[in-house]
């Protein structure tokens, strides 16, 4: 089996598809300039305690205050030792999305290649994946480097390495922690105290684990930082990274392009005629199976609709992953009468399913559950928003650097002397916003300020390129 990473960095974003024998087997999308990234180290203040959760707010800069459980606050003190208006350094554990807050911790973690340190948990930890005879030797050579309270978590990238390399990696990441103290003590929250890594970085960091066979980058500058990554990270695969020279897209030349286009689509066609129907609501994600064509009516035999319902559990599971999915998931099969027909389907939906969900099993309404962690939002979260009376419609953000990629691609068939962008205000206003960074990098790029112009009467989501 082979294993393609590919990173296509239009303005502002980075889309990373992870190819298995070429067919799509992740999707992640990654954007610039975003705040509240998973990473970030923050100096926040308390804002309010909720005993009852238990739980605290926490003012970080955010649009809204940032979540504290009492399991992610300090050992045996939790939310009982902290006070509305104190002071804290916080690390971003989990991302905001649409309906939920930034999660965060009082326990950080820096990571570096081969350690990670973790200042209020201290004693040495391991990894999984680690042999335990290695897990016993490293262990043994960090005996001798930790120092008094401290904290540090041998990662898999360390198999091999030395005591040296070991002691050398500390001492860089205690001076990193060091400069988080130090910021904190002289500023005002809420501040970015250290700031998350890039896209580029976030998406290797997520994909470098499986090694893949090759890595392309379809951006000359991108393909320069995602060398330096791997170079501290992963060195054995700098010589499997490739740029994308080809005049197709990236996603198109590899003949992806449309299964990722599936993969934002609330519908998913099956073979037969049958489809999924999923739906991502603010408090669960709702799986509908479909039948459609490939129903035979009410005397249709078990058999057929066990084989329909095993292809969509396979395929339920596919989308579940590749959306990035999480939290609470109910998904309505066709109802089945026998008990081992149920079983069958969830044990081929949990065969389908990434290792960190769970299938909880059926309800009385004969639904199956499941849950899998929430580690950041949907990729189609990130690209639709909700819309007052049901529907959803693409953000300003999305729509922003959508006309960014355009202009990209216009400038680089033919370099202009000018550029011009004529789009909805609210468009507009987000390129004067969260999609400034983006569009700043491609005016240093152009080498030529980009002039934007907002038509009040413009359809939403067009937009016009002028070329000078």
């Amino acid at each position: 089996m082979s294993t393609t990473l590919l990173l296509a960095c239009p303005p502002g974003e980075v889309w990373a598809a992870l190819l298995s024998d070429g067919r799509l087997a992740g999707l992640s999308l990654k954007r610039a300039g975003a705040q509240g990234r998973a990473g970030e180290v923050l100096l926040g203040r308390i804002l309010a305690l909720k005993p009852e959760l238990p739980a605290a707010l926490v003012e970080v800069g955010l649009d809204r205050p940032g979540f504290l459980s009492a399991e992610d606050s300090l050992p045996r003190a939790g939310i009982a030792g902290l006070t509305q208006g104190q002071t804290v350094i916080v690390q971003v554990k989990k991302e905001a999305r649409a309906d939920k807050a930034a999660g965060l911790t009082l326990r950080p973690r820096l990571a570096g290649r081969l350690l990670a340190l973790t200042p209020a948990r201290p004693g040495i930890a391991a990894e999984k994946g680690l042999d335990a005879a290695e897990v016993r030797r490293l262990t043994a050579a960090l005996e001798g480097i930790l120092r008094a309270g401290e904290g540090l978590a041998v990662l898999r990238a360390a198999a091999g390495a030395t005591a040296a390399a070991l002691a050398a990696e500390a001492e860089t990441l205690r001076a990193r922690w060091q400069a988080i103290e130090a910021a904190a003590r002289d500023g005002t929250p809420p501040q970015m105290l250290e700031a998350g890594a890039s896209p580029v970085a976030l998406a290797l960091a997520e994909r470098a684990a499986a090694e893949p066979d090759a890595i392309i980058v379809d951006d000359t500058a991108a393909f320069g930082e995602a060398r330096r990554w791997l170079a501290r990270h992963a060195p054995a695969l700098v010589e499997r990274l490739a740029l994308h020279r080809e005049a197709a897209p990236l996603f198109e030349a590899h003949e992806v392009a449309d299964e990722v286009a599936r993969v934002l689509s609330p519908r998913v066609e099956l073979p037969g005629g049958a489809a999924l129907a999923i739906e991502e609501t603010a408090g669960a994600t709702v799986i509908d199976v479909d039948m459609g064509a490939a129903a035979s009516g009410r005397g249709e035999a078990e058999r057929t609709i066990l084989a329909s319902n095993l292809a969509a559990a396979a395929a339920a599971g596919r989308q579940i992953c590749l959306r990035g999915l999480a939290g609470p998931i109910i998904v309505d099969f066709i109802g089945m009468r026998r008990r081992e027909h149920r079983e069958e389907v969830r044990a081929a939906l949990q065969a389908a399913l990434a290792d960190d969900a769970e299938v909880l099993g059926w309800t009385r309404l004969g639904h199956l559950e499941l849950v899998r962690a929430r580690r950041e939002a949907p990729v189609a979260e990130l690209i639709f928003e909700r819309v007052p009376g049901g529907g959803r419609r693409k953000t300003a953000l999305t729509l922003a650097l959508e006309a960014l990629g355009a202009l990209a691609r216009g400038a680089a068939a033919t370099p202009p002397r000018a550029a011009r962008l004529r789009l909805h205000p609210e468009v507009a206003a987000a390129l004067d916003g969260p999609a400034r960074t983006a569009r700043q990098e491609l005016e240093l790029r152009l080498g030529r300020r980009i002039e934007i112009a907002a038509e009040p009467g413009r359809v939403r989501d067009t937009f016009d390129i002028d070329l000078g």
